[in-house]
């Protein structure tokens, strides 16, 4: 019982090294918004094949980014990854404005070098490869992926209480890298990098510290079938304007302890867009939650003058936006102007993806409080544009 008290407190508390999630977002932005700076110098007429296969061995251990985690440092981890890679030859429109990145699949295996309280972990998504600098014999990349995972021991309140990241074998997953492909043959590049790969439920189960793996990685590449010619002709294209968005989105969601019920929560959220270069845009908007677990967490602090209302809480947002045809990776920034819980504090974050048809789209966005997750948004969405 004290273990299960001490998990409540770091669960409930917000660290410095609570804002890795806030620190990422910014780093992609600025990452990816520097191609606009950079040229193709170093770009074949060509690809190397019509797909590529990835195999990559990882070697690092998993961040303790509370003290309550430490104890889930007891060795380094180990593991492998297979991906699918399919090169970018210009058929896109976004081919062009990210220097031709390669987009795939990922399928991951981890040791987590605590097999009594972790066990292994998988992870499958889907990623973008984006190339920041292109020269004749190798290339710096950014890679990010989002998707799901499994984590084969969970928190567990009679048999695996010291395991505090996580309450859900299944969870969502959030990949980055930073790495080097050097060519070493025609069609062969040998890859080497560090990244980390997140694991999180979104608060759906308790706890939800999260998994944090760092890895340095080794890797080859290799592509196999007919090379295709890469289409580097500039079509002139509409520029999109700037216009306002609406979406309604629902959720749910547990709070401590482990063991209590489920919690319901829904958004509606407006935004006006600028976009830049039909690549990115920024925005500005508002934001309208309902969370019926915020009562509960004002009843057990013995606040008076509660209501129905308190569940409600307004929000105003800054929002950044990559477009890949039609897809879209959002990043927000955001401020409660007022809300009668205090233990979220004032800020809330958000990183999400969005499918477009037309002006119709769906989405689904992580909310969080820094890096701890308030609850995952699935929702349907409309631009209002001509």
């Amino acid at each position: 019982m004290k273990y299960l008290q001490i998990i409540n407190l770091q669960y409930n508390r917000n660290t410095p090294s609570g804002k890795y999630i806030v620190n990422f977002a910014l780093l992609l932005i600025v990452l990816l918004s520097a191609t606009n700076h950079l040229s193709g110098q170093g770009l074949s007429d060509s690809t190397r094949g019509t797909y590529g296969l990835e195999l990559k061995s990882t070697y690092g251990f998993v961040i303790a980014h509370r003290p309550v985690l430490e104890i889930l440092q007891e060795r380094h981890t180990y593991g492998i990854e297979l991906s699918y890679l399919t090169p970018a030859d210009g058929s896109k429109s976004f081919h062009k404005k990210f220097l031709y990145p390669d987009v795939g699949w990922t399928l991951a295996w981890f040791n987590l070098g605590n097999p009594k309280r972790l066990g292994s972990g998988i992870a499958v998504y889907p990623f973008v490869n984006f190339p920041l600098q292109l020269k004749e014999d190798w290339r710096l990349h950014f890679r990010y992926g989002i998707g799901l995972g499994y984590i084969e021991k969970i928190f567990d309140v009679r048999s695996n209480t010291k395991n505090a990241a996580i309450g859900t074998h299944i969870n969502g997953v959030m990949h980055f890298d930073l790495h080097i492909e050097k060519i070493i043959g025609t069609r062969s590049l040998i890859e080497f990098g560090a990244g980390i790969t997140h694991y999180s439920n979104g608060s759906t189960g308790i706890p939800n510290l999260g998994i944090n793996v760092a890895t340095a990685n080794l890797g080859l590449i290799h592509y196999f079938g007919d090379s295709r010619a890469i289409r580097k002709a500039t079509e002139e294209e509409i520029k999109e304007k700037a216009h306002f968005q609406l979406f309604f989105a629902g959720a749910f969601k547990k709070i401590y302890p482990p063991e209590g019920k489920m919690y319901y929560a829904g958004t509606f959220s407006g935004c006006y867009v600028n976009p830049i270069k039909n690549k990115s845009s920024w925005g500005i908007g508002l934001d309208l939650f309902y969370d019926n677990s915020l009562i509960e967490r004002l009843e057990r602090e013995n606040k008076t003058n509660i209501s129905t209302g308190d569940n409600f809480r307004p929000g105003i947002f800054g929002s950044y936006e990559l477009r890949l045809g039609h897809v879209g990776m959002l990043f927000n920034m955001g401020i409660y102007p007022y809300t009668k819980w205090k233990g979220d504090g004032n800020f809330y974050h958000r990183i999400g993806s969005r499918y477009y048809f037309n002006k119709l789209f769906l989405l689904m966005n992580l909310k969080t409080h820094y890096a701890k997750a308030d609850f995952i948004e699935w929702g349907i969405g409309y631009s209002f544009k001509n």
